[in-house]
């Protein structure tokens, strides 16, 4: 059985004791000076004591941090399911993994005469090292998720400029038929106004015979008229019903044709 190296010092008294001295008498100077062993021994046994408080609260700080890390890991890990996650969560994972090594790494320096904490803080060093392969993988589903919505937005956006460029290529193709067709309304009513004063401007003759040719060129001329008016009232020249109106009065003055 192991002594415990207070009681060792009095036992050494007490030989010390049995050895040509008075019984239950010890020389003053090795008293003082077992006193002082007493005092050594139990100075360092405080010492110890308090070292393994560190370490036990040091360990319990280091386990919460990593049941909270771990709680933290599950809801990103729904969120990613989800398609909810940010890569702020992982940073903020991240972070506390890294104090988390960084407290590890203090205990591993005040426990390396204590194989046993040794022995845990290895094992928290490999429960960390699945955490971050963990937290790896799940960044990296986020950032596949971020590009493909990134390059989704990036074609919605390109596909909206074609859309806007064709809309307006539409309407400025549309303004230019409008303006086409009204340029040929207005040459199609210009033309009937054009016949219509060749019809308004037949000669007056006296023979019978030439009046009578010219009342069929003259016919001619309005008759023309009356198509190219009616032409450009289908363009959307409304202004045409009204000439077309005129010069069949106009026709209907020269009468018959003898």
């Amino acid at each position: 059985m192991r002594t415990h190296p207070i009681t060792a010092a009095f036992v050494a008294a007490g030989m010390l004791a049995g050895c040509g001295q008075p019984a239950g008498t010890v020389k003053k100077a090795e008293y003082e000076a077992l006193e002082r062993e007493y005092a050594d021994l139990k100075a360092s046994v405080e010492i110890t004591r308090q070292e393994y408080v560190e370490q036990a609260m040091a360990m319990d700080d280091i386990l919460q941090e990593l049941s909270q890390v771990s709680g933290h890991t599950a809801a990103l890990r729904t969120n990613v399911e989800q398609g909810t996650a940010r890569l702020t969560q992982v940073e903020v994972i991240e972070g506390s993994i890294n104090e988390i090594k960084r407290k590890l790494d203090q205990l591993d320096h005040l426990t390396k005469d204590n194989a046993r904490y040794r022995k845990l803080v290895s094992s928290l060093r490999q429960v960390i090292s699945g955490k971050e392969q963990e937290i790896e993988r799940l960044r990296s589903e986020i950032e596949a998720r971020d590009r493909t919505i990134s390059e989704q937005n990036q074609t919605i956006t390109e596909q909206t400029g074609t859309i806007r460029s064709q809309h307006e290529t539409i309407e400025t193709q549309q303004e230019n038929l409008r303006r086409s067709v009204q340029e040929q309304a207005k040459m199609l009513y210009q033309a009937g106004r054009d016949f219509e004063e060749l019809g308004d401007a037949s000669p007056s003759v006296s023979r019978r015979k030439d009046k009578a040719k010219v009342k069929v060129l003259t016919r001619e001329m309005y008759e023309k008229a009356i198509f190219y008016y009616s032409k450009a009232q289908e363009t959307g020249y409304p202004e045409a019903a009204y000439q077309i109106t005129e010069i069949q009065e106009k026709i209907s003055l020269l009468g018959d044709i003898k």
